[in-house]
C-alpha cells in the first residue's frame, strides 16, 4: 500500500507540485483513503518529502551502479537519459522542488550527485562544467517535452524519438570528451 501511495504521489507532485495536489485526489488514485496517507506518511508534507527523497535515492543508485561498471562519461550520460526516460515524472518533481524549495533545498539535492561525480571524475572544474552541461541538456529534454513537440512537430517522448535522442546524447558526449583538453 505504501508503494501505491508513493507511485500516485510521484505522478501528482511531478505534474502539479506540492500546493496544487489534493490529498483526496492522490488517495483516490492510489486506491486508499486520505487517512491511509496520514497513517503511512504522517500527512501531505511528509509524503512529499518522502517522494523527493525516494526519487533522489533512486537516481543516485542508478548512476552509482553505472559508474561501478565503468566511469566513462558516455555511459553515465546514457544511464541518466535512460533513467529519466523511464521515470518521466522525476525530473519535473525535482525541478519543482528546487523552484518551490528555493535555496534551502536545492544544494541538499545536488550534494550526493556532486560527490558521485567528484569521486569518479575528480574535482576538476572543466570536468564538472562538462557534467553540468550534459546533465542539463538531458534534463531539459524531459522538462520541455511539451514545447519540443511543437518545435519538432512530433512527440518527443515517443519510443522512436527517445531512441534518436539517446543516440544523440551518446554522440554528444563522445564529441565533447574527444575535444576536451
Amino acid at each position: 500500500m505504501r508503494e501505491r501511495i508513493l507511485a500516485a504521489a510521484r505522478e501528482h507532485f511531478g505534474a502539479r507540485g506540492f500546493e496544487a495536489v489534493s490529498v483526496h485526489a492522490l488517495a483516490a488514485d492510489a486506491g486508499v483513503t486520505a487517512a491511509m496517507i496520514n497513517y503511512y506518511f504522517g500527512g501531505k508534507r511528509a509524503l512529499y518529502e518522502a517522494t523527493v527523497e525516494e526519487a533522489q535515492a533512486r537516481l543516485h543508485a542508478a548512476l552509482a551502479a553505472t559508474l561501478a561498471e565503468g566511469a566513462e562519461p558516455e555511459r553515465l550520460a546514457v544511464a541518466y537519459f535512460d533513467f529519466l526516460a523511464s521515470e518521466r515524472w522525476m525530473q519535473r518533481l525535482l525541478l519543482r522542488e528546487v523552484v518551490d524549495g528555493g535555496a534551502a533545498r536545492g544544494p541538499a539535492l545536488v550534494r550526493p550527485l556532486r560527490a558521485l561525480l567528484v569521486a569518479h571524475f575528480g574535482g576538476d572544474p572543466e570536468a564538472l562544467d562538462i557534467a553540468i552541461s550534459l546533465f542539463g541538456a538531458i534534463a531539459a529534454y524531459f522538462i520541455y517535452a511539451p514545447v519540443l513537440g511543437e518545435l519538432v512537430g512530433a512527440d518527443p517522448l515517443s519510443p522512436r524519438a527517445l531512441a534518436r535522442r539517446r543516440r544523440h546524447v551518446a554522440d554528444l558526449v563522445r564529441r565533447i570528451t574527444r575535444e576536451s583538453p
